[in-house]
């Protein structure tokens, strides 16, 4: 599948926009897939244990692969031997890791994070996707535990107010369109970490009045929103812009990573299915991003919501 364009490919400042993704899996072995990694990109692969690898020096940068799990990551199940008072040797802990390691691949997701891609370069990710569904990698709809999900960190064409609000109103605005496409899977939408936006929130964006300063639409976005589980997480590019304010209205600030991006969550990872594709889903995010750059139809598709949802405006602004 052809990878789409966004209309727009660099940062205010000429550069070129990155991208990260980030995919969830089980099924396989995660130094086979650091392997796999290093022979279609360079580098060489790095253990720290069974639950972490790296693929370090590629030409993209370091790839991560690691159990998506930090008890097991940190093996905290040692601290649990050494209160019960046995002592093991290294042998024996190597075997005690293989064995949560294996354990792990029940319902614990593998995760795959990729470094920020070049915009113009991450079709060649389609190359990880084949190697991955040709390794059998078992995705969402593998079984009913399995939650898994992709993760997008598109980097920003800019960062001020206006750019940010237009892509807010334009994932708003398509929102139910993607989630028909999507169709998302029953076990994600039962987990907390895509709660769904309140419509009061919604329609205060998307009224034609609103048109806030960065500060602003930050203390706004926490205001409803002062949590990561959201399909469209603000919270990673609210801290890049401004630290201090996001965190100190963030429930769960130790997991934020400041950056750049937004850290888009809803889709599946699908990536057993043939005709499933990481280009699938970035295209549908592509036309996020060609909403968020048509004001006319921002505008049109709001003063429609908005009629259709008048009872939440006279709350916002009785």
């Amino acid at each position: 599948m052809l990878w789409n364009n966004p209309p727009v490919m660099t940062t205010v400042n000429g550069d070129k926009r990155h991208v990260g993704f980030e995919l969830e899996f089980t099924g396989i072995d995660l130094e086979s897939i650091g392997n796999i990694i290093c022979e279609l990109y360079g580098g060489e692969l790095e253990t720290a244990s069974p639950f972490q690898h790296k693929a370090v020096n590629t030409e993209f940068g370091d790839f991560i692969l690691e159990v998506d799990s930090q008890q097991l990551k940190e093996k905290r199940y040692l601290d649990f031997i050494n209160k019960l008072g046995i002592s093991i040797d290294e042998n024996e802990e190597q075997l005690l890791d293989n064995a949560m390691y294996d354990l792990s691949k029940i319902a614990v997701p593998f995760e795959l994070v990729t470094p920020p891609i070049p915009i113009d370069r991450i079709s060649e990710l389609s190359t990880l996707n084949e190697a991955l569904f040709k390794m059998q990698a078992k995705g969402t709809r593998a079984s009913f535990l399995y939650g898994f999900g992709m993760q997008f960190n598109p980097e920003l064409p800019a960062l001020d107010a206006e750019t940010i609000l237009n892509y807010l109103r334009s994932f708003f605005l398509l929102q139910p369109w993607l989630k028909e496409e999507i169709n998302v899977d029953v076990t994600r939408r039962i987990m907390p970490f895509i709660n769904n936006f309140d419509h009061e929130y919604i329609a205060k964006v998307l009224h034609p009045e609103y048109a806030p300063a960065i500060k602003q639409l930050i203390d706004d976005y926490l205001e409803y929103n002062p949590t990561r589980n959201r399909p469209l997480d603000m919270t990673c590019l609210f801290a890049y812009i401004d630290k201090e304010r996001t965190f100190k209205k963030l429930n769960d600030s130790a997991l934020v990573k400041p950056r750049p991006t937004f850290h888009y969550r809803l889709p599946d990872c699908r990536i057993d299915e043939k005709e499933w594709s990481i280009a699938l889903e970035w295209n549908r995010w592509v036309k996020i991003e060609e909403l968020a750059y048509n004001k006319k139809e921002i505008e049109k598709l709001s003063n429609k919501f908005l009629r259709e949802n008048k009872n939440y405006l006279d709350r916002i602004f009785s």
